[in-house]
């Protein structure tokens, strides 16, 4: 029975997908491990996009909670007042 990996949090698996992409970009792997890799790099970036999606989730519950009814997006250029 293969056993299921725990899932990193967030800033882990950001790390993790870092180091993998570096070795990637090294070159001096089979294609076979190269694919194990990229393979890994894709499971990574679904745990992170759906890490992402969890804290969206709960900021727009607690922004509902709090009262504000709508959200408004984030505009780099706005100067601080």
């Amino acid at each position: 029975m293969v056993a299921k990996k725990k899932k990193l949090d967030y800033e882990a698996a950001v790390a993790e997908l870092e180091s993998l992409v570096e070795r990637l970009e090294q070159g001096d792997i089979s294609l076979e491990e190269s694919l194990k890799l990229y393979e890994s790099g894709v499971l990574l970036t679904r745990d992170c996009q759906e890490a992402l999606q969890s804290a969206q989730q709960k900021v727009q519950m607690l922004i509902q909670q709090s009262g504000q009814s709508n959200l408004v997006d984030f505009d780099p250029n706005m100067s601080e007042s």
